[in-house]
């Protein structure tokens, strides 16, 4: 017998004293513990309705457990043993039989056997312990030879199988019957690897298409040259009609198509993602979504109609990257107009996303990545004392966000506060209790903000904040929050009972009277200036 084969039960049921283990045994090996389940019940459909009267079954209790057809089988039966603890679902009566796990048969075989005066089978295996951190390996055999059934029978069963065997007559040799059943049986076999020899053929070929999907971004250099190759040489392998990379930002409620296989030209794309709860759903469940179809499924059905317009009846998101604070959250997303997405094709997109996402980062695909990395970028855009951005990275954010609130019909709201009466605080408690109150405030500020907030020290003792996506209302309900918290406490600089508070104006872009920054910011200043002489330590909003 083949070496593999003679580990764990095989060779237990061998070795047994019991009697010896007929020369020239026919057991026909199998490594897969898929088709043990598949022999089991091919067994149980064949042999067991012409078991006869005498008919004898020993089945461990996992088979016993998951085998739902040994129902009736169990009851026809004259004996049955249950090799390991009884299953729920089955009960002690006249002919069940329950046997602890010995030294022949332990917790991780498989055994399935059924012996009369006419049928003879055994289908045999176990989960064999590796020898190194792999997976656990299987090796299993079945046979129909009467002669290693019977030994098989007394070795499994011990001092209870004593005579049972020999009560039975043996069978006329080259029954039609029995020749009938093994060829079922080979044929199932030989089908059920001719199966997995097929999944590896597919599984090869994905393994094939990931490498040449590396092999082809690693020739590119610009971050979107990368990812519409990327796109692209999916879309080619799964056929999706649409296929994109589309970015995040937490707390944002639009998100970016950084390309798709569609058009090349297409960069940066805004999409509300309101219009696409799958991205949604994706990003709070930290993983995959498969809707298959648009019309039924709930997440999709108040948008049937246009995505149906659209040509699409399936999507698929995969999770590229989740929450990285420099580039947000990246999703491979792709459409279809017929079918759905099988289960082989969601795992091949699983896997070519693991496999490139450490290649996409390691890319520099984005400009936010570039620049997160870069120190001297890092350095040439924060404001030494406070650690906030500076005066001059907060004009270049301000001209951006400014551009695309304009473009979108966007809200954008700002913020500019000033410490009251900080030149008294200087003159009292010196310089360096100024600093560090400023960099309390900063610090508190920041824990106010969101993370798509730009927090900037403006000069001196003024702050701004601008606040993409925020209308006047959420704008003044932020502001009120960072006055509050800077007035509420006291400062380590500073004794208990001396307290700093801060005046700050709030304005909201007026797509009508508002067209450059230095328009957002005059509104903006004008309010603080309002605020100051109101009583400072206060809030106060535009036409104030």
């Amino acid at each position: 017998m083949n070496e593999a084969i003679s580990k764990g039960l095989l060779e237990r049921i061998e070795k047994t004293p019991y009697v010896a283990c007929p020369p020239g045994s026919i057991v026909v090996p199998f490594y897969d513990h898929a088709i043990h389940p598949k022999l089991t019940h091919e067994a149980v459909m064949s042999l067991g309705r012409h078991g006869g009267d005498d008919l004898l079954l020993i089945v461990d209790s996992h088979t016993a457990a998951q085998s739902s057809s040994l129902t009736e089988l169990r009851d026809r039966a004259q004996r049955v043993w249950v090799l390991g603890p009884l299953p729920q679902s089955w009960s002690l009566n006249g002919n069940v039989s329950e046997c602890p796990y010995s030294t022949v048969v332990h917790e991780n075989d498989l055994v399935f056997v059924l012996m009369s005066s006419r049928i003879s089978i055994a289908i045999l295996g176990s989960y064999v312990p590796p020898a190194n951190d792999d997976e656990p390996t299987f090796a299993g055999g079945w046979t129909m030879q009467r002669a290693y059934v019977a030994h098989a029978v007394e070795a499994l069963l011990g001092s209870q199988a004593e005579n049972l065997v020999a009560r039975m007559s043996d069978p006329e040799e080259g029954s039609v019957l029995v020749s009938a059943i093994a060829m079922r049986l080979m044929t199932l076999h030989a089908n059920a690897l001719a199966d997995r020899q097929q999944h590896m053929a597919m599984d090869k070929h994905d393994l094939f298409s990931v490498l040449n999907i590396l092999k082809a971004i690693s020739t590119k250099r610009r971050a979107h040259d990368i990812l519409f190759i990327f796109v692209e040489q999916i879309a080619k392998v799964v056929p999706a009609d649409r296929c994109s990379v589309v970015r995040v930002w937490g707390g944002d409620r639009h998100g970016q198509v950084l390309a798709s296989h569609e058009d090349a030209s297409i960069v940066n794309h805004i999409i509300d993602l309101a219009k696409y709860p799958e991205l949604e759903r994706a990003m709070t469940i930290r993983d995959k979504v498969v809707i298959n179809d648009v019309a039924s499924d709930p997440l999709t059905a108040g948008f049937a109609d246009a995505l149906k317009a659209a040509g699409i009846n399936a999507i698929l998101v995969i999770p590229i990257v989740l929450f990285d604070e420099d580039i947000g959250s990246l999703f491979l997303r792709a459409a279809r107009r017929k079918g759905a997405f099988s289960l082989r094709e969601i795992s091949f997109f699983e896997i070519v996303t693991e496999a490139a996402s450490n290649a996409l980062e390691r890319a520099h695909l984005f400009e936010s990545i570039q620049i997160a990395n870069e120190s001297l970028e890092r350095l040439a855009v924060t404001d030494g004392l406070t650690g906030l951005h500076n005066h001059r990275h907060f004009r270049e954010r301000l001209e951006q966000e400014l551009e695309r609130a304009l473009r979108y019909r966007l809200p954008l709201s700002c913020m500019i506060f000033d410490v009251d009466n900080f030149k008294k605080c200087n003159d009292t408690f010196g310089h360096l209790a100024g600093d560090s109150v400023l960099r309390e405030i900063a610090e508190r500020t920041r824990n106010c903000v969101r993370r798509s907030d730009v927090c900037a020290r403006y000069g001196g003792e003024e702050f701004v904040v601008l606040m993409p996506q925020t209308g006047l209302e959420g704008a003044m309900v932020e502001a009120e929050r960072i006055r509050e918290l800077v007035a509420s406490k006291p400062f380590a600089a500073l004794p208990p009972d001396q307290r700093i508070t801060v005046s700050i104006g709030v304005t909201t872009l007026d797509f009508n009277t508002m067209l450059v920054s230095e328009d957002l910011l005059r509104a903006a200043d004008q309010a603080l200036y309002q605020a100051k002489r109101a009583g400072k330590n206060r809030v106060v909003g535009p036409n104030a």
